[in-house]
């Protein structure tokens, strides 16, 4: 049976305390989860450049998984 850690970490490529310690630590959110999420777009996009699709796909989630906490930050 899966756990909720293998689930993330097939999403997004780790695991949600990860990702929390992603969006905490102070050099990743310099300028807030606007520039994170552009941040880890550009690193999609360099996966992209060396075909790393799986690698692609996952920080593309990472991004929306920050994208949607600043969206529940400000409801």
């Amino acid at each position: 049976m899966r756990n909720n850690d293998d689930t993330y970490r097939d999403m997004y490529g780790c695991t949600h305390a990860e990702l929390v310690s992603m969006m905490n630590n102070p050099m990743n959110f310099r300028n807030g989860h606007f520039m994170l999420a552009m941040s880890i777009l550009s690193d999609a996009q360099e996966a992209m450049v060396h075909n790393e699709k799986n690698m692609a796909r996952q920080f593309i989630n990472r991004a929306k998984f920050v994208m949607r906490e600043w969206r529940l930050d400000n409801e």
